[in-house]
C-alpha cells in the first residue's frame, strides 16, 4: 500500500517539484558565487533564499530600506521599556528637548551614498542593513534609558584618554593593539561594544561582575558562530574582528554617527553633505559609554580601576578633532601618517570589502569609489589641519609615520607611552616582544595559506586612479610630514 502511495501521480507531483526548487535554488547559488566571488557561501545561500520574499514583498521586503523604516523598527524592539527618550541632558537628566539630528546624519549619507555609489541592497542585504540600523537605535533607547535609572554611572571619572587617529590603512590598528598592550591603559572590545548595557539592577560591584561574565558567555556562541561567517573571512585581510579583540570607536560613537560598519562606505560618499551637520552628541554619548563600561568594572582589579586610562582608536576621528577634544579635555591624540599613493588604494579595498556585506556585489562601482575615497581623504586632511590650529597647545599631538611604525614598533611605543605620560616598563616591553613574534607568525601563516592568490591584493587602477594622481593630489601633505 505504501508502495502504492509513494508511486501515485499526485506524490510523485510533490517529489518532482521539490526536486526542481532544490535544482533551482542550487542554481541560483551558483549563480551568485559566480558574480559575487568575494562573498561567502553563507551570503549567496541566504540571498538566494531571501529572494521569493523579496519578490513577493513580505516581511522586511514588504517597506523600503530607508532610514524612517528602520527608526520606525527600533521603536517597536524598545516597546518593552517604559518612557524611553533618544536625547538626555549633558549629566543624564530628562531633557524635554527631543534631539532628532543624527536621523538626518543617517538619512544624508545613505541617501547620498546610494545614489553616488549605484549599489543595490542583496535581498538579505536589505533585510540585515534594517535590522543593524534598528538595533542600533533600540540599543541607544535602552542606554539612555539605564543611565536614567543609574545616574551614578556619570559619576565614574574619565582620566584624558590617547587616541589614535590616522587615515585608514595607515597602520593605525597595529599601533592600536601594541599601546593597548600597556599595563596602565584599558581598551574596550569588540563584544563590549555589543552587549554593553548590564541585566540587572544591582549596582554592586560583584552583581555587575556576574553579570558581565554572563553577557560575555551568553553571546560567544552567536558572535563567533552566526555572525562572523555571515561577514566572511575577507574583511579579516582588512581589519581583524575577534569577540576578544580590541575593536574601534566606530561603534559607540554611532548613537549620532552614521558609522555602523554597513553605513561607513555611506558616509565616504556624502562626506561633503555631512561636514556641515557635524558630530551632534556623539562625542558626549561616547565618554558615558566609557564611564558604564568603568562602573561595570570598578573595584576588581585595583591596576585597571578608575586609575586605568583608555587607549582608544578611531580614523574618522580626524575630521571631528575640536569636538572630540572638547568632550574630553587633556587628551592624547597620535596621528598616523602614510603616503596616501600606499594608502589610498587600500582603504578603497577595505570599503569595498565592507559594501560586499550588504550590496550586490556585481553593482558596486570600484570607480566610483575611488572619487569617493579622494575626496572625503582630502576633506578630512583640511578639517583636522584647521582644528588643530584651532586648538594650539590645548591638546597633545604625537606623530607617528607608517615607515618608521613598521620599521621599529617597539621604539615608537615607547616614545609615546613616555610622551603621554604611562612610562615603559620592562612589564610592557615583554609584552610588546611577545606579541610582535606572534603576529609575525600569524602573519606569514596566512600569507602561506593564501599563496595561490594575493594576500590584500588592491591597486589603484581597479578604483580609477593611478599613483602618479594621488602623489600630486596629496603634494603638501606628504612634504609635510615627509611621507
Amino acid at each position: 500500500m505504501f508502495t502504492a502511495i509513494a508511486y501515485s501521480p499526485y506524490y510523485l507531483g510533490i517529489y518532482v517539484g521539490v526536486l526542481a526548487v532544490f535544482v533551482v535554488t542550487l542554481c541560483r547559488i551558483m549563480y551568485r558565487l559566480r558574480s559575487g566571488p568575494h562573498r561567502p557561501v553563507i551570503a549567496a545561500i541566504f540571498d538566494t533564499l531571501c529572494e521569493p520574499l523579496q519578490l513577493l514583498g513580505v516581511g522586511p521586503w514588504s517597506k523600503p530600506c530607508d532610514v524612517a523604516t528602520g527608526l520606525q523598527a527600533a521603536l517597536i524592539m524598545a516597546a518593552p521599556l517604559t518612557d524611553l527618550q533618544l536625547y538626555t541632558g549633558p549629566n543624564g537628566e530628562k531633557s524635554k528637548k527631543v534631539d532628532f539630528s543624527f536621523i538626518e546624519r543617517y538619512q544624508t549619507a545613505r541617501k547620498i551614498g546610494l545614489e553616488r555609489s549605484k549599489a543595490k541592497f542583496s535581498p538579505a542585504g536589505h533585510a540585515f542593513i534594517q535590522s543593524n540600523f534598528a538595533s542600533r537605535i533600540a540599543f541607544r533607547l535602552r542606554f539612555v534609558d539605564y543611565l536614567k535609572r543609574h545616574p551614578r554611572v556619570l559619576d565614574m571619572k574619565i582620566k584624558p584618554p590617547v587616541f589614535v587617529i590616522g587615515f585608514p590603512r595607515t597602520g593605525t590598528t597595529f599601533l592600536f593593539e601594541l599601546l593597548g598592550l600597556h599595563e596602565s591603559v584599558r581598551v574596550h572590545r569588540s563584544w563590549e561594544q555589543i552587549y554593553t548595557i548590564p541585566g540587572t539592577e544591582a549596582e554592586d560591584a560583584e552583581s555587575l561582575r556576574r553579570d558581565r561574565a554572563r553577557r560575555y558567555q551568553a553571546n560567544k556562541w552567536y558572535f563567533n558562530n552566526l555572525l562572523m561567517p555571515c561577514i566572511g573571512e575577507a574583511i579579516q585581510h582588512v581589519h581583524r574582528i575577534g569577540y576578544d579583540e580590541p575593536e574601534e570607536c566606530t561603534i559607540p560613537c554611532s548613537f549620532d554617527l552614521p558609522w555602523t560598519l554597513t553605513e561607513l562606505p555611506f558616509s565616504v560618499f556624502a562626506a561633503d553633505e555631512l561636514a556641515p551637520l557635524g558630530v551632534g552628541d556623539a562625542f558626549r554619548f561616547y565618554r558615558q559609554y566609557l564611564q558604564l563600561l568603568a562602573w561595570q568594572q570598578r573595584g576588581q582589579d585595583s591596576d585597571q580601576g578608575d586609575e586605568a586610562i583608555w587607549m582608544l582608536k578611531c580614523p574618522f576621528h580626524l575630521p571631528y578633532l575640536q569636538e572630540l577634544c572638547a568632550v574630553f579635555p587633556g587628551c592624547t591624540v597620535v596621528w598616523t601618517h602614510r603616503n596616501p599613493r600606499e594608502c589610498v588604494a587600500s582603504a578603497c579595498s577595505l570599503y569595498e570589502t565592507v559594501m560586499r556585506m550588504a550590496m550586490e556585489e556585481a553593482s558596486i562601482d570600484p570607480v566610483a569609489l575611488g572619487q569617493a575615497v579622494m575626496r572625503y581623504t582630502e576633506l578630512a586632511l583640511q578639517q583636522a589641519e584647521a582644528s588643530l590650529k584651532l586648538l594650539g597647545d590645548r591638546v597633545k599631538v604625537i606623530h607617528v609615520r607608517y615607515a618608521d611604525n613598521i620599521k621599529n614598533p617597539k621604539q615608537i611605543c615607547r616614545t609615546i607611552s613616555e610622551q603621554a605620560g604611562l612610562g615603559f616598563s620592562e612589564t610592557y616591553e615583554a609584552q610588546l616582544d611577545a606579541y610582535l613574534q606572534r603576529n609575525a607568525e600569524q602573519r606569514q601563516k596566512m600569507k602561506e595559506q593564501n599563496r595561490s592568490q594575493a594576500f590584500h591584493d588592491y591597486k589603484p587602477e581597479h578604483y580609477g586612479l593611478t599613483e602618479t594622481q594621488i602623489q600630486a593630489a596629496f603634494q603638501g601633505y606628504i612634504s609635510k610630514y615627509g611621507l
